[in-house]
């Protein structure tokens, strides 16, 4: 009966206390983005992809149950470009891939350090939707030059470089449009005042859905793997 008395009456303080301490805050962040693809070359083993940067912008809401502890989450837009080079005789062959990804993360922010300059910690999970992309590079056109050909060079005597620059046309029998990932962070957060802070942060997310279903024997997966570095600004509400 102690105990419960005295379970009961923690719980009241506990509660008593979050609504004191708690607090909502709004804000902006942006930076650059670093993706790489993680996939296989399969039988081409001339083929090797790089990564490549872009640019990442987002609207971060945060609810701080204490000083140390807060949850976030946000609605971003995330580029998550990678290319494709070949070597040998493919090595005048190259694409540039450029994704746009909507993304919401939400993760647990841990806070150490003083008044001002703090610390961080960011660990959580993240899904979103793959919205459009650009292809852009230099390929083979065999025998004849084909219509709409910009910068043709003669590689020999029947076949001619020439570059392109398209939208992605998806298909909806292969690529999958949805992303869900794992991730991590760490940054600084400088508050100017009680209202508002900067913040500077490293982000790495790890994708654990294939951008590819599974609509073909031995298919490949691949995967995208983004490094983010971004600053934003923080504002407390209520203050």
């Amino acid at each position: 009966m102690r105990q419960n008395r005295f379970l009961f009456l923690l719980l009241f303080a506990v509660v008593g206390v979050l609504p004191v301490a708690a607090q909502w805050r709004v804000g902006f962040q942006a930076g650059y983005t670093h993706n790489s693809l993680t996939t296989e070359s399969g039988y081409f083993y001339d083929r090797r992809y790089v990564a490549l940067g872009g640019f990442t912008a987002g609207l971060p809401v945060q609810y701080a149950f204490n000083d140390w502890l807060a949850v976030q989450a946000e609605v971003s837009y995330v580029q998550k470009n990678y290319g494709m080079r070949r070597s040998g005789f493919f090595e005048p062959l190259h694409e540039d891939m450029t994704n746009h990804y909507l993304s919401v993360p939400v993760f647990a922010r841990f806070s150490f350090g003083g008044k001002r300059l703090r610390g961080f910690l960011d660990a959580g999970f993240y899904a979103g939707g793959w919205l459009s992309s650009r292809r852009e590079g230099t390929t083979f056109a065999m025998f004849s030059e084909p219509e709409g050909v910009e910068n043709p060079s003669d590689v020999s005597d029947n076949t001619i470089l020439y570059t392109y620059d398209e939208k992605y046309a998806f298909d909806s029998r292969r690529d999958n449009r949805f992303e869900g990932g794992a991730l991590v962070g760490v940054g600084l957060e400088y508050r100017f005042t009680p209202v508002w802070a900067v913040v500077a942060e490293c982000r790495y997310h790890h994708s654990l859905s294939d951008m590819q279903k599974d609509y073909m024997k031995d298919r490949v997966p691949r995967y995208l793997n983004t490094f983010l570095f971004q600053v934003g600004v923080l504002f407390t509400l209520g203050d």
